[in-house]
């Protein structure tokens, strides 16, 4: 529901939240993010917000929940004073109109608490992290102002960098809550990056509004609270169900080529038996660089964002790599900016035929007379039980670790940001997919065997690749969140 338009239904079955910041704190960008819709204008300007607008976060059998955007606090000093006059509402009509004329900046502020007072059930209060709670001058009397309204109030800290990272850790959280402490309307100091949130940290949020609900709201809130719960699983489902699909694919996959004649083996006219490997190894990393941007742009739409991945390297593939051996380095340059995040860096190799990824040979590599097993060994392919060649073990827990990367690097995508685009992924990311993968090891080596040693049919075989992912991806989340209860995540 926008601005304006009626509701019939009893303010007992809505929970409002209103969202509030100092001006040019990031508000619109974070509705955004928690509507998956684009909502408001999103402009590194201050007042940019001029009116209060209200749109459904969630509704659910008849109840709902509400976020209004507000216009940004700008003079909180100067706004205290003109809100000491609403006693009069004469006065305030005509300080309303005349502000709106004269000082835009102090008519925005106080259409902003004109919203708490009168609609708020808790206050979403945004701050910028990137600066230390020192520093905010701000605060003391936006704080004051929001006391003298005296609504709850939950403190969300904006551009603090993903979860975990080294752009804002434990230390940094406990001075902000240190520093706030101070305000009894404070109730809660949460981390929730309008660009890098994930949807573990949104289920945080809501855990810590459940106290701050009273008498009729307490029923109303658990409902929508649930439904909110359910979505955000529902979502994660279906992205383990994408990735597993994607890695079966890989497992199944297959290409036939014939045997070594003995002449062959033993090193003579090998040139038409290398370049039939050859093309089947094309032939393999082309269709699984189309699996990747077909799961990846699945991922994408699951999470409500828009765009699309791997279309700029597929045109950078079909005008320069044809002849891969021809490559110059200024395309390689090209091909670099894509590779900072690991999808990226996966399609781009594989759109020239897995050359390097997981430290295979280099482009110039190949020779006509090399021998077949030290091709097939240089590009990580092996001869399944059924003698087509396939994707070898190392190959594939690259392709495990890959794919949990490109799932965090979706999940905490805020829609903020705009259309989705890969970026260089956290260091610790990297670090905590490489701990899942050690420790999960044994079953992702177990898993490879069953699809290439031991012909497994497809059927069985996707059954135990959607229970390994859904296993490894939670175990990543878990060790980004520590804490989290990830027992209703499983299927």
């Amino acid at each position: 529901m926008r601005q304006g338009e009626p509701d019939v239904r009893d303010s007992s079955d809505i929970i409002t939240l209103s969202l509030v910041s100092h001006t040019n704190a990031g508000k619109t960008t974070l509705a955004r993010t928690l509507l998956r819709q684009d909502v408001g204008e999103v402009r590194d300007a201050a007042h940019v917000t001029l009116v209060n607008e209200s749109f459904t976060l969630i509704e659910t059998g008849g109840f709902m929940m509400r976020l209004w955007d507000t216009p940004g606090f700008g003079d909180s000093a100067r706004l205290m004073k003109r809100l000491k006059r609403e006693r009069n509402p004469l006065v305030w009509f005509l300080s309303q109109t005349w502000d709106r004329i004269t000082d835009r900046p102090l008519w925005c502020s106080q259409q902003a608490l004109k919203n708490v007072r009168e609609d708020a059930d808790v206050v979403l209060y945004l701050v910028n992290a990137a600066e230390p709670p020192e520093a905010a001058g701000y605060i003391g009397p936006e704080m004051e102002i929001l006391s003298w309204v005296g609504k709850p109030v939950v403190v969300l800290l904006n551009q603090t960098g993903p979860a975990g990272g080294s752009l804002f850790d434990a230390t940094e959280l406990d001075a902000w809550r240190g520093h706030l402490k101070q305000f009894e309307i404070v109730r809660s100091v949460l981390t929730l990056d309008a660009f890098a949130r994930c949807w573990v940290q949104e289920d945080t949020l809501m855990e810590s509004l459940a106290p701050l609900m009273e008498g009729s709201k307490i029923p109303t809130f658990q409902q929508v609270k649930r439904a909110w719960t359910q979505r955000n699983i529902g979502v994660f489902l279906d992205s383990v169900r994408l990735v597993s699909e994607q890695l079966t694919a890989a497992l199944v996959d297959g290409v036939d080529v014939r045997a070594e004649t003995l002449l062959e083996r033993v090193g003579w006219q090998r040139e038409e038996l290398n370049r039939e490997y050859n093309d089947a190894r094309q032939k393999l990393a082309e269709g699984l660089a189309d699996r990747v941007e077909q799961a990846t742009n699945k991922l994408i739409e699951a999470h409500g964002l828009k765009g699309a991945a791997g279309s700029a390297l597929s045109q950078v593939a079909r005008e320069h790599f044809h002849q891969p051996q021809g490559v110059s380095e200024s395309i390689w340059g090209v091909v670099g900016s894509f590779a900072g995040g690991a999808m990226g860096g996966l399609i781009a190799d594989l759109k020239l035929g897995g050359m390097t990824f997981g430290g295979g040979a280099l482009i110039g590599g190949i020779a006509s007379g090399i021998g077949a097993y030290a091709l097939i060994r240089s590009y990580n392919l092996v001869r399944g039980s059924d003698q087509r060649l396939r994707w070898s073990r190392e190959h594939f827990r690259e392709q495990v670790r890959l794919a949990l990367l490109t799932y965090l690097a979706v999940c905490h995508f805020g829609r903020g940001r705009g259309e989705w685009e890969e970026s260089e992924q956290p260091e610790h990311w990297r670090d905590a997919a490489d701990a899942v993968l050690e420790e999960f090891a044994d079953e992702v080596d177990k898993l490879w065997k069953n699809g290439v040693q031991k012909e497994t049919s497809p059927s069985a075989l996707y059954r135990e690749t959607h229970h390994l992912v859904g296993d490894c991806m939670t175990a990543l989340l878990e060790r980004l969140y520590p804490g989290v209860d990830s027992s209703s995540w499983r299927a």
